[in-house]
């Protein structure tokens, strides 16, 4: 996985604010990436595992979630 550290930079002041963070972009542009940076940074940080969730809705397993009240 490419480390992409200007990304990064730019993203590492917001990790630990109040402020609600969205990343956007086109189709395989990299997205998935950067969670996963996102993702490796705060386990470094002393984050635990069962602190983090994330979801592959692309991924039958969790076609039940598909809609708002079901992921509510």
């Amino acid at each position: 996985m490419i480390k992409r550290e200007s990304y990064m930079k730019k993203i590492r002041p917001f990790i630990n604010s109040d402020l609600v963070k969205v990343l956007t972009g086109i189709r395989r542009c990299g997205k998935s990436v950067m969670l996963d940076l996102i993702k490796q940074e705060l386990l470094q940080q002393g984050v635990t595992p069962q602190q983090l969730i994330s979801y592959n809705f692309e991924n039958m397993s969790f076609a039940r979630l598909c809609n708002a009240q079901t992921l509510h």
